[in-house]
């Protein structure tokens, strides 16, 4: 059931979860998967650039979490799936606002998941390294074969995993699933990204999802 909005719209995230247990019943599962990405030194880094990614990578989960934790927590049953960034646990330079919001996602859900593990909700984020998606850099560009980069599927297949997990037994709450090719390393590759993008003077690389 698609739902068209910009979920970092005020009243959106309230309205998607409103809109989906009207739809479809009690939400049971939420997965936060949307991003917004600007890669800069934080003195090259713009306020309204920093305030984007806050607001997409890092509020929005929150306020959907809000959202949908109250009837977990009523029906006894949950899960709550942040997708962050292997960036988020590391420092990478150049990584600007979406490497401190994927952080701070991190901790989020660290908290979502002791605040509520005994009213049987469990949170956990997944946090990959380099996937082929918009928001990366392409591997051919940095001269990493495509098929050492993972994809969007390896990350569905990993959330799937988590959740078929029995009930006794806990994951996480950090689960990294990073490319076995040390050359496809995230950190590596997006301090070599952000290097050739101002080599080539495209300033700072920003990109999101939607």
């Amino acid at each position: 059931m698609p739902l068209a909005l910009d979920l970092a719209e005020p009243g959106a995230p309230a309205e998607a979860v409103a809109a989906t247990a009207a739809g479809l019943g009690p939400v049971g599962l939420l997965v936060c998967s949307a991003g917004a990405i600007r890669l800069a030194a934080v003195h090259e880094t713009e306020e309204r650039h920093w305030e984007r990614q806050l607001r997409v990578n890092l509020t929005v989960p929150f306020l959907l979490a809000r959202e949908v934790l109250p009837g977990m927590r009523e029906r006894g049953f949950g899960w709550v799936v942040n997708i962050g960034s292997g960036v988020g646990s590391e420092v990478v330079p150049g990584s600007g606002g979406y490497g401190v919001s994927k952080h701070a996602v991190h901790r989020l859900t660290e908290l979502i998941h002791e605040e509520n593990r005994d009213l049987g909700i469990r949170a956990v984020t997944v946090a990959p390294g380099w996937v082929s998606t918009r928001l990366a850099a392409r591997p051919a560009d940095l001269g990493v074969p495509e098929e050492e980069v993972l994809d969007a599927a390896d990350i569905a297949d990993t959330v799937a995993w988590l959740l078929d997990r029995p009930a006794r037994m806990s994951v996480g709450p950090l689960v990294r699933v990073e490319p076995s090719a040390s050359r496809a390393a995230a950190g590596d590759a997006m301090t070599r990204h952000l290097t050739r993008s101002r080599a080539g003077s495209a300033g700072p690389d920003t990109k999101e999802t939607p």
